[in-house]
C-alpha cells in the first residue's frame, strides 16, 4: 500500500510541477508589466481649484487637471516599487512651487484595483515688475516699500521684481522713493505679471497740514494761507492740507509761512530745504472757540413693570432743547446721531467705552449724552451721562421730578448744572506781562477765581498729537463775554506759559464740586443674591452731586468730609437704585452695597427663523426664542444673523418693560443682502447679475441708498448709460436724509451725479448744444455742492473723490464755455483749473490713471487760456 502511494506520487509529481511552473510564469509576466492602480489627484492653489496643473509620475508628464483641478488616470506599477509623484503648474505672473510626494505600491488584494488619492496644495508667489525711470533714464537704488515696509531696491536697470503671496482686501500699497525725487505710489489691485512703469521726477513735494484739537478730536483747519519766501501758494483744503511742488534745483532753502489771523498763533514759520518729499504739521487754535457739538442719544426706562417711555422721550427732548439755549453748545439732532450710529454699525457700548474716534461720527459729534429715568416713591429720577469722543465719562448729572409735569424742570436743572461743572477747554491766546488771555469767558462759566489746568500738547516727530502733559495752573482774575485774563497759580515746572497752551476748567472733588482731602471706599456689587459680583459703572451721588463711578472691580474712592452727613444715591441702568443717608467716621472707610438687577424677558423670532441672536456681542440662542432670555433694563445692541444671502439685523433696543416680545406679528424681518450679492457678482465680472441684485433693493430696504448708488455707478462706468445713471443718483439724493447730508457719506453722490451730468452733456455737444449746455450747468451745480462738503467724503475714497470733484467741475465749466462762449464762464473755468492743480491729492501722485488726467488737464487749461 505504501508502495502504491509512492508510485502515485511519482506519477502525479510532474503534473504539479508543471502547474507550479505555469503559475510562476504568469506571475512574472504580470510583475513584468506591473499591477494596475488608479491615481486620483485634486490640485488647489490659494484654496481654489487649480486647472491645467501637470501631473508627473517618475519624471513623466501623464496629463493635466481639469477645470475643477481634478485628475484621474489608471497606471501600472510593480508591487513594492517607489513612485515619485509631482504636480506642477505654470501661469503668467506666478512662481508656483511644485508639489511633490512619493508612495510605495502595495500588493493587490483579491484582484482588486487599488486607488491612490492625493490632495496637492500648490504654493504660489505672485510678482510684478517695476521699472523706475526719470526723464527716460533708469533710476537705480530707488527704495520700494509695501505697506510702509522696505522690500527692496531697483537695480542698475532701474528694475525691481516685487513678489507677494496674497493682497489684503484693500489691495496693494506700493511706494517708490529716492532721496531728491518725488514719491510714486500705487494702491488697489495688482495684476500678476504686470509691468509697472514708474516715473520719478526731481520735483520736491511738501505736504502741509494745519490742524487743531478740541475735546479729544484732531481735525484740519481749512482756509489757512500759505506762502513760500513771501509768495502766496494757496490755502489749505477742507482737511487742512496743501501740497506744494517745487521743480527747481534740489536743496534750495525756503521759508514757509502759514497765516491764520483768526487763530493762535496768527502765523507759523518753518524753514526747510526743498528735497524729496517732506511733511509739515502745525497746530492752530481759534481766537473764538467753536461751539461744542452735543447730541442726546435717548433716555431709557429703568424701573420694571412701569411704562416710562413717554417720560424718557420727554426728558430726551427737554434736555436737547435746554442745551440749544446755550451758545457754547451746538445741538446735533438725536435722529442724526442714531442714524449715523446705525449706518456705521457703532454700538452704544462702543460709544460709552471706546468712543467714536476714527469713525464717521467723529466729524459731527463731540459729546454724546446717554440718559435714563426711574420711578421712585415720591416721583422720578432723571440721570444724564456725558461721554467724550474717547468714550470717557466726563460728567454725570441727576435730578428729581415729583410728577410727570416736572420733567421739563428736571431737564433744565440737569443742563444748568452741567454748564456749571462741564470741563470746558480753551487756549492761551495772548499775554501781557504775568497775565495771560484765555479764549473762554463768562459763557463758559469762567469768572473771577476760576481755576484752570494748564496743559501742553505732546507731538511726535511725525507730527501726531499723542496727548497732553500738565504744565501748571492758572487762576482767573478778570472775565468778560469774549474771554478772560488769568495768572499763574502754583508751579509751572520751570516752563513759561506759551500761546496755544490748552486750559481746562477745573471743578472740586467732593460731590464733584468741593475739594476734600479725605474719602471713603465704596464697593458696589450687583445681581441676584447669592450670585453677586463687583459692579462697574455705578454712579455715586452725594446730595445729588456726582462724586464718582465704580471701576471694573466695583470700587470708587468717594471724597467726603469726616463726620458730615450725606444723602447718597447709587444709580446704574439695569439695576435698582439705592437711596441712603450716610456719615463717614474715618478716612478710607470701606462701605459695601448690593444693587438688585432689573431684568426684562426677551422673546424673539425672525422671518425666516433660525437666526443667531447676539446681545452686546454675546450669543444667546437661535430664533425662535419663545421661552425668552433675561436682559437688563436699558439700551442694548441686538443683532440677528442668519448668514447666506440674508443681511444681519442690528439695532439698539430699549428694554423697559417686564417682557420685550418680538414674536408673532412683531417678529424681526430679515432682508436679503442685495448689497453683498451685487458685490459678489461684480467681483466675478457679472455686471448684469450685479444690476439685478442692486435693483432688487426697493424703497424701505436698509441698503436701498447704497445699492442704488452702486447701480448708478455701474450705469455710469460700465454701461455708459448716462440717463439711467442720472436717474439712480437722483433717486438716492431724493431721500431727505441724503440730500440734506444727515448721512454725511452721500456728499460724494453729488460728485457722481455731476460726473454723470457732464458725460451726458458731452454726449450731446455735437447733436444738441443747447441741451448739452443745460447738462453742463447741472453738473456745475452738483459738483459745487460736493466741493463745499468734501470734509464728509468717505475716508476710503477721499482722495479719489476730491480729485473727481475738482476735475469734473473744471471740465464742466470748460465745456460750458466752449458751448456758450460767455466771458464770465471762461473766468470760472480758468479758476476751476487752477483749483484742480492746487488741490490735486498728494496720495494720487504717481498713479498712472490720475497722472494721465492731470496731463490732460494741463492741455485743457492751456486751450481755455488761448480761446
Amino acid at each position: 500500500m505504501v508502495k502504491k502511494n509512492m508510485d502515485r506520487q511519482r506519477i502525479f509529481a510532474p503534473r504539479q510541477f508543471l502547474q507550479s511552473i505555469f503559475a510562476l510564469s504568469v506571475f512574472f509576466v504580470l510583475a513584468g508589466c506591473g499591477q494596475k492602480l488608479d491615481l486620483d489627484v485634486s490640485a488647489k492653489m490659494d484654496g481654489q481649484a487649480a486647472p491645467q496643473a501637470h501631473v508627473i509620475v517618475d519624471g513623466k508628464d501623464i496629463g493635466a487637471t481639469d477645470a475643477q483641478g481634478h485628475f484621474t488616470k489608471s497606471i501600472r506599477k510593480k508591487a513594492g516599487a517607489q513612485v515619485d509623484l509631482q504636480v506642477a503648474k505654470e501661469a503668467p505672473g506666478y512662481r508656483i512651487e511644485p508639489w511633490k510626494t512619493s508612495f510605495i505600491v502595495k500588493l493587490p488584494k483579491d484582484g482588486q484595483v487599488d486607488k491612490y488619492n492625493f490632495d496637492a496644495d500648490l504654493h504660489a508667489t505672485r510678482f510684478v515688475t517695476l521699472t523706475v525711470t526719470e526723464k527716460g533714464k533708469p533710476v537705480a537704488g530707488a527704495v520700494v516699500r509695501a505697506w510702509g515696509k522696505e522690500v527692496g531696491q531697483t537695480d542698475d536697470a532701474g528694475q525691481f521684481q516685487y513678489q507677494y503671496k496674497m493682497l489684503p482686501a484693500k489691495g496693494a500699497d506700493l511706494t517708490v522713493s529716492k532721496s531728491g525725487y518725488s514719491t510714486w505710489q500705487k494702491t488697489g489691485e495688482l495684476e500678476p505679471g504686470a509691468q509697472l512703469q514708474v516715473t520719478l521726477s526731481r520735483e520736491a513735494i511738501v505736504g502741509l497740514s494745519a490742524l487743531t484739537d478740541s475735546y479729544g478730536r484732531v481735525s484740519g483747519v481749512s482756509g489757512i494761507s500759505v506762502s513760500v519766501n513771501g509768495r502766496n501758494v494757496g490755502h489749505t483744503d477742507a482737511r487742512g492740507n496743501l501740497t506744494y511742488r517745487y521743480g527747481g534745483e534740489p536743496g534750495r532753502k525756503v521759508q514757509f509761512v502759514l497765516s491764520a489771523p483768526d487763530y493762535v498763533p496768527a502765523t507759523s514759520k518753518v524753514t526747510i530745504r526743498l528735497e524729496g518729499n517732506q511733511g509739515i504739521q502745525r497746530y492752530f487754535y481759534p481766537l473764538n472757540p467753536k461751539p461744542i457739538r452735543i447730541a442726546v442719544f435717548r433716555f431709557a426706562g429703568n424701573t420694571p413693570n412701569v411704562d416710562l417711555k413717554a417720560i424718557g422721550e420727554e426728558a430726551e427732548s427737554d434736555v436737547a432743547r435746554q442745551f440749544a439755549r446755550y451758545p457754547v453748545f451746538s445741538a446735533v439732532p438725536s435722529t442724526e446721531l442714531q442714524s449715523q450710529m446705525e449706518r456705521s454699525r457703532i454700538t452704544l457700548k462702543r460709544i460709552t467705552t471706546r468712543g467714536w474716534r476714527g469713525t464717521s461720527l467723529e466729524r459731527s459729534v463731540d459729546v454724546v449724552v446717554v440718559g435714563s429715568v426711574a420711578k421712585e416713591d415720591n416721583g422720578y429720577i432723571v440721570e444724564a451721562k456725558f461721554y467724550n469722543i474717547n468714550g470717557k465719562l466726563m460728567l454725570s448729572e441727576v435730578s428729581h421730578a415729583r410728577k410727570s409735569d416736572d420733567i421739563n424742570s428736571a431737564a433744565r436743572e440737569i443742563v444748568a448744572s452741567a454748564i456749571e461743572h462741564f470741563p470746558f477747554e480753551g487756549n492761551v491766546v495772548a499775554s501781557d506781562g504775568n497775565r495771560y488771555r484765555i479764549n473762554i469767558g463768562r459763557p463758559y462759566r469762567v469768572s473771577w477765581g476760576t481755576e484752570l489746568e494748564l496743559t501742553r500738547p505732546v507731538v511726535s516727530a511725525a507730527g501726531k498729537l499723542e496727548g497732553f502733559r500738565r504744565v501748571g495752573d492758572l487762576k482767573v482774575k478778570r472775565s468778560s463775554s469774549d474771554g478772560s485774563w488769568a495768572e499763574v497759580e502754583g508751579p509751572t515746572k520751570g516752563e513759561k506759559v506759551a500761546l496755544g497752551d490748552r486750559v481746562v476748567r477745573q471743578v472740586g472733588s467732593e460731590g464733584g464740586r468741593e475739594k476734600a482731602s479725605s474719602y471713603f471706599v465704596l464697593l458696589a456689587k450687583g445681581g441676584v443674591s447669592p450670585d453677586l459680583a463687583p459692579l462697574a459703572g455705578v454712579n455715586v451721588y452725594l446730595n445729588d452731586n456726582w462724586s464718582g463711578t465704580t471701576d471694573a472691580n466695583g470700587k470708587a474712592q468717594v471724597p467726603v468730609r469726616i463726620g458730615k452727613r450725606y444723602k447718597m444715591l447709587l444709580y446704574r441702568e439695569g439695576y435698582q437704585d439705592i437711596n441712603e443717608r450716610i456719615r463717614i467716621e474715618k478716612n478710607q472707610e470701606l462701605k459695601q452695597f448690593a444693587l438688585k438687577v432689573n431684568n426684562a424677558l426677551f422673546k424673539v423670532d425672525s422671518k425666516p427663523s433660525g437666526a443667531t441672536v447676539f446681545i452686546y456681542g454675546q450669543e444667546v440662542g437661535k430664533t425662535p426664542i419663545l421661552a425668552g432670555t433675561l436682559v437688563n433694563l436699558g439700551f442694548h445692541t441686538v443683532r440677528l444673523s442668519l448668514g447666506g444671502d440674508y443681511r444681519d439685523w442690528q439695532k439698539v433696543v430699549e428694554f423697559d418693560k417686564k417682557v420685550e416680545d418680538r414674536t408673532g406679528d412683531a417678529s424681526i424681518v430679515l432682508h436679503k443682502d442685495y448689497l453683498k450679492i451685487g458685490n459678489e457678482a461684480m467681483s466675478k465680472g457679472d455686471v448684469d447679475g450685479a444690476i439685478r441684485a442692486y435693483s432688487s433693493a426697493k424703497t424701505g430696504h436698509p441698503d436701498y441708498s447704497q445699492c442704488h448708488e452702486r447701480l448708478a455707478q455701474i450705469y455710469l462706468d460700465d454701461k455708459k448709460d448716462y440717463d439711467s445713471a442720472i436717474r439712480e443718483f437722483q433717486d438716492v439724493l431724493s431721500l431727505p436724509e441724503n440730500s440734506q447730508l444727515i448721512h454725511k457719506q452721500y456728499a460724494v453722490t453729488f460728485t457722481n451725479l455731476g460726473h454723470a451730468y457732464y458725460e451726458k452733456g458731452n454726449q450731446l455737444v455735437e447733436s444738441d448744444p443747447t441741451s448739452a449746455a443745460q447738462y453742463f450747468a447741472k453738473a456745475v451745480q452738483a459738483l459745487q455742492t460736493a466741493r463745499e462738503n468734501t470734509r464728509f467724503f468717505p475716508d476710503d475714497q477721499y482722495d479719489e473723490a476730491v480729485h473727481d470733484t475738482y476735475y469734473y467741475l473744471a471740465l464742466s465749466y470748460d465745456k460750458l464755455y466752449l458751448v456758450t462762449r460767455k466771458p464770465g464762464i471762461k473766468n470760472s473755468a480758468d479758476l476751476a483749473w487752477r483749483n484742480y492743480f492746487d488741490f490735486f491729492p498728494k496720495k494720487l501722485e504717481g498713479n498712472p490713471v490720475y497722472e494721465q488726467a492731470r496731463a490732460a488737464a494741463r492741455q485743457y487749461w492751456a486751450q481755455i487760456k488761448q480761446n
